[in-house]
């Protein structure tokens, strides 16, 4: 869950720390007093796009920070990424920073990550329902994604998903090679003769670097072991040698240790030294009877550098890349044998459609049984948001197979008894759409595993009863999971167990928006500036005690 959200110079919030709790909570307000900047400043940390324009005026930066309790299930996620917290309460800091230059940093655990890690990771954390989200019902692709999420079928999809690119691939190559036999014959030929001049060569991984170094080495051994020999003797050879006149240092603190027991380290340090020095005269002078001067292994070097140029010229790649080069040109070819045997492709490509059509088959049976479920929950749901005698179906009809199964699926409704269903988008107004909406987001949210759900101003279009049953709903879901729901209606506000109010200020420079949490007197006064606007007589406000003593 949601522990705390800071933020600091987003938008016209300068400076904001609230502390979350689990159970509802209602953010109201005047219009344009900023409830949805809460909002905005959330999904930025949790990855979504940034743009300049967030960052308040004469500020450098923005920062948003939110802390969450790390569910166990991102365990393995933060672990690949080095991002591991400890323990199964620990605490998971994602941190979004927005700079003046149109950069931006996103953080987790004080770690730099990318805007997309953050996105998958606020994925399992929060779920946020727009005030618009209603509109997105309308779309084929959006109740078939709902669909799939309610009843957990992300993995099937995915694989069903996976199957149908793979028999169209083998498909599709199947009908180029039934069609493109002499264009196939011709590219194989080719291929042949280029892999068969790569092969005098036969070119290894990391030859070519060590091939330079080899090469470099033998053209200066004669400087080299100049060089070596010269540094040995001073090692440890010439009259007035550094092993020598180390032995002597030696030989002196150890005299005067006696006098004074502290040089006795300063002794055993030169003798560490010393042995140093010795071991690398041991190994100058083995690096010298293995240098020596091969006039004919450079010969030999010089030719096959030689090659390894000669071919890169020739098929146009730099010599570094011949031996990926090569195996690009060998797997090219394989494919082209697999796609010469139109017998064996035709096979395969059955074979990769039957493993389609199973899983395909099992998905569509899921769906049904999810389906039916959801049907029946919305509809009663609806009976509830003033929609009596109104009908949902999550209706599915077979059609052309494709990368998301065999599934035509429709969200239909009825507003009212003796109606028969119809398309979503083409029956209901827009009332009817916003409390659906709400009713389908209640049911879904129900079965997420996500701890999290924020509901922006989706009880837009309704009020009356219809709103103190949202508000219900709302309560009834925060049993077991936090939700954070911003709204205009008291009937929803009442409902909260914990309630915010958004204000904007203006101090006669610049606006700013605050957020102050409301003890039990203040809330009453909240509730009633929700019922009456500014003018709150007695009765408004008996009203609005009675409604929070009602909850």
């Amino acid at each position: 869950m949601l522990l705390s959200l800071t933020i600091k110079n987003f938008v016209i919030v300068e400076h904001l720390h609230l502390n979350c709790k689990t159970g509802l909570t209602v953010l109201s307000g005047e219009t344009g007093a900023g409830k949805s900047i809460l909002i905005d400043a959330l999904s930025l940390c949790l990855g979504e796009r940034a743009d300049t324009g967030m960052i308040a005026e004469n500020a450098e930066q923005a920062n948003i920070t939110a802390v969450f309790t790390c569910p166990p299930s991102l365990n393995e996620l933060l672990n690949s990424h080095g991002l591991a917290s400890e323990g199964d309460n620990s605490e998971l800091i994602l941190r979004r920073i927005l700079l003046r230059s149109g950069k931006s940093r996103a953080l987790v655990n004080d770690t730099p990550v990318t805007s997309n890690l953050l996105k998958t990771l606020g994925q399992s954390l929060i779920d946020i329902h727009g005030q618009h989200a209603f509109q997105s019902l309308a779309r084929s692709d959006e109740q078939r994604q709902l669909l799939d999420t309610h009843g957990q079928l992300q993995t099937l999809c995915q694989s069903v998903t996976e199957q149908y690119k793979h028999w169209k691939k083998l498909q599709k190559t199947l009908e180029y090679s039934q069609h493109h036999d002499s264009e196939i014959q011709q590219r194989r030929e080719q291929l042949l003769w280029s892999l068969d001049h790569i092969e005098k060569l036969s070119p290894l991984p990391d030859e070519w670097e060590q091939l330079n170094a080899q090469h470099t080495r033998l053209s200066h051994a004669a400087e080299l072991s100049s060089g070596v020999g010269s540094i040995a003797q001073s090692i440890s050879e010439s009259d007035h040698n550094l092993c020598g006149q180390v032995a002597q240092l030696i030989n002196q603190l150890d005299n005067l240790s006696h006098k004074d027991a502290d040089l006795k380290n300063l002794s055993n340090t030169l003798k560490e030294a010393q042995i140093l020095l010795n071991e690398t005269s041991r190994a100058l002078n083995g690096y010298l009877n293995h240098t020596e001067l091969d006039p004919e292994q450079l010969h030999e070097l010089d030719k096959r550098i030689g090659l390894w140029h000669s071919l890169s010229r020739q098929f146009r790649v730099f010599p570094e890349e011949l031996p990926n080069y090569a195996q690009q040109l060998e797997n090219e070819l394989n494919s082209l044998n697999q796609a010469t045997d139109v017998a064996a492709l035709h096979q395969q490509t059955l074979a990769a459609e039957a493993a389609f059509e199973t899983q395909a088959l099992e998905l569509s049976k899921k769906r049904r049984d999810v389906a039916n479920k959801l049907s029946q929950a919305v509809t009663a749901a609806m009976q509830q948001l003033n929609l009596s005698g109104g009908q949902f179906v999550c209706d599915i009809q077979k059609t052309v197979p494709n990368a998301y199964g065999i599934d035509a699926i429709e969200f239909l409704v009825s507003g009212h008894a003796g109606s028969s269903p119809k398309p979503l988008a083409k029956t209901a107004s827009g009332g009817e759409l916003a409390r659906i909406s709400l009713a389908i987001t209640v049911i879904t949210s129900q079965a997420s595993s996500i701890p999290t759900l924020i509901f922006d101003e989706i009880d837009s279009g309704i009020g009356g009863a219809v709103a103190e049953t949202v508000g219900r709903y709302l309560r009834t879901l925060a049993q077991n999971r936090q939700v954070l729901c911003v709204t205009h209606l008291p009937q929803v506000a009442a409902q909260g167990q914990q309630h915010w109010q958004v204000s904007k200020q203006f101090n006669g420079v610049k606006t700013t928006s605050h957020i102050q949490v409301l003890t039990p007197q203040e809330r009453e006064q909240e509730i009633a500036r929700m019922l009456g606007g500014q003018d709150i007589t007695a009765n408004i406000r008996a009203t609005a005690k009675e409604m929070l003593e009602k909850k």
